[in-house]
């Protein structure tokens, strides 16, 4: 780990520290040249993988760093900069955009009510409605890739698993967020990212993946979630329970067939064009969609 102080490749003086996890380790970083405050994202130390193994990941860094320089016209992503090898590691920068990943918010808030909850998987349709029309899959949706700003923008972060459509890939996720159809070995499709946001869905809402097995394939074809949860469920509005229920279907040809889709099963539940909702407690993502879709916010 790098400490506040140290600087990267000569050029990202480290203000603190953000986490790490499989694909690296964050900082919040100060640019010398430009004076921007920046995240910046690099490979974990090497310690027992081969060279082959090892240049992998690296690779899967410098992906993200590719792919942001594809989609800066998608709204709501993180983007990621190239950046460099810093003691043989690679890393990449992006901007500081504030806040928390959702495993956070989602644990101070306990369980995130169903308007909250809609309100933030309707934001993140926006960002994938946007990256499935450029024929885009982010291939890795899950609370920890997702960021709540404190003016209640939701972000979608790590693009190193996203993939072009017909593009060969090796299979990516999360498991307990993939799509079977992804886990036993099918590309990733509209239906796949709608499967992992179904997901995050239930996390956010009951704090519960719907399919409890995170350590190997969902057990199909046994129903999602076990009967201990089956009060939580049935306290979600129920807008909100039936699209989570077809965003998860075991068949793709049964979920949405698009994110603006889940947009419109939410509509009865989110705020309509007439008034804006009053303000609530910070970060306020009901007031954020709002303003983002029916005043044009950026």
């Amino acid at each position: 780990m790098f400490h506040p102080g140290e600087v990267v490749d000569g050029r990202y003086v480290v203000d603190g520290v953000l986490g790490n996890g499989n694909s690296g380790e964050a900082y919040r970083v100060r640019d010398r040249r430009t004076g921007e405050h920046l995240v910046l994202k690099i490979q974990m130390p090497r310690l027992f993988e081969d060279t082959a193994s090892y240049e992998e990941y690296g690779n899967e860094i410098l992906n993200e760093g590719s792919v942001g320089g594809q989609l800066s016209e998608v709204p709501g992503l993180v983007l990621a900069r190239p950046g460099g090898d810093h003691i043989k590691r690679q890393y990449v920068v992006m901007p500081d955009v504030g806040g928390r990943d959702l495993v956070d918010f989602a644990a101070d808030e306990g369980a995130v009510s169903s308007l909250r909850t809609a309100a933030i998987i309707a934001q993140l349709c926006g960002t994938l409605g946007e990256l499935h029309a450029r024929e885009w899959f982010h291939r890795d949706i899950k609370a920890e890739n997702t960021l709540i700003a404190p003016d209640g923008r939701v972000w979608l972060i790590d693009l190193g698993s996203a993939v072009r459509r017909d593009v060969a890939a090796t299979p990516q996720g999360t498991v307990g967020y993939s799509a079977p159809e992804v886990m036993q070995g099918a590309p990733a499709t509209v239906a796949s990212d709608v499967f992992s946001l179904g997901c995050l869905l239930f996390k956010l809402a009951i704090m519960n993946l719907p399919y409890a097995n995170e350590t190997g394939l969902p057990p199909a074809p046994d129903p999602p979630f076990p009967d201990r949860l089956k009060a939580e469920i049935a306290a979600l509005a129920p807008q909100l329970r039936a699209v989570g229920f077809r965003m998860i279907a075991w068949d793709p040809a049964d979920r949405p067939q698009s994110a603006d889709e889940v947009v419109g099963e939410l509509a009865g539940l989110l705020p309509g064009p007439a008034a804006p909702p009053r303000p609530g407690r910070e970060p306020d993502p009901v007031l954020r969609y709002w303003l983002a879709r029916h005043q044009n916010a950026s």
